[in-house]
């Protein structure tokens, strides 16, 4: 069965095709502006490279977020199209769980991955996930947070902050830089290799092979129930009815003409 994966919740898409347990296709692109105009485009090239047409499709995959609201509600409502016209099943995976299992297939050598976003407003979207054989069970849910508040919960579950996988474009503010490394990483003796990246990991990859698994894991849910997860409202949400009327009358110029003030 050939699987479809998608990740538009970040600028760094990831789209890949698998079959029988191997990759057929992978195409990282990153998309400077909107994935309206980019997404079917690159579900096109990544068929036509690879041979193949959407009449082939056996099911579609896609990472429902957290990340980008626009990115990830194209993401979603395309895969829900797809999946819906050609009547094949729809998998659905948080961008987070798809980032652990994508570090932890590059590092076979680790069990614990932490995949963090920017969030922005001071905070990242993180999770704290293990090695669950070819995928990822969660250890610490997924939430947005201040860096400082996220870094806390990951001393809370982890023996050694050394030990986990960390990636994302939230790696950085999650472990801070330079003088401001976190003091728990400060200090280790000889310079080594540390597993951090602040790279987009190959999500849709690793989707697109648990879907095409042999013993795949992963459920399916109806195109009419699945809803994109952004972990916090929106901007537009948080302004919506707010009373944006001034305290008070703007004041008009001097020698202008305007109401005299009572």
């Amino acid at each position: 069965m050939l699987c479809l994966a998608l990740d538009t919740s970040t600028p760094s898409g990831r789209f890949a095709l698998a079959e029988r347990g191997r990759l057929v296709g992978y195409h990282p692109r990153n998309v400077t502006g909107s994935y309206a105009n980019a997404l079917l485009a690159a579900i096109d090239t990544l068929l036509a490279e690879s041979g193949r047409d959407r009449a082939e499709l056996g099911a579609v995959g896609v990472c429902r977020g957290p990340g980008s609201f626009t990115g990830v509600r194209i993401g979603v409502a395309t895969a829900k199209a797809l999946a819906f016209a050609l009547g094949r099943p729809l998998h659905a995976v948080t961008t987070l769980e798809a980032m652990a299992a994508a570090m932890l297939a590059e590092r076979p050598d680790r069990d614990w991955a932490v995949p963090a976003l920017d969030a922005r407003r001071g905070e990242v979207f993180a999770g704290v996930y293990r090695r669950d054989g070819d995928w990822v069970r969660v250890v610490a849910e997924a939430c947005a947070l201040p860096a400082a508040g996220w870094w806390e919960r990951v001393l809370a579950v982890v023996d050694d902050p050394e030990s986990p996988v960390y990636a994302g474009s939230g790696a950085a503010p999650l472990l801070g830089e330079g003088s401001d490394l976190r003091p728990e990483l400060a200090a280790r003796g000889e310079p080594g290799l540390r597993c951090w990246s602040a790279a987009h990991p190959p999500t849709a990859k690793a989707l697109a092979l648990a879907m095409a698994s042999p013993t795949p894991r992963l459920g399916h849910v109806s195109p009419h129930s699945l809803t994109p997860l952004y972990l916090r409202a929106s901007d537009a949400e948080m302004l919506r009815g707010l009373d944006l009327t001034p305290a008070a009358p703007p004041r008009p110029p001097p020698g202008g003409d305007g109401p005299a003030p009572s």
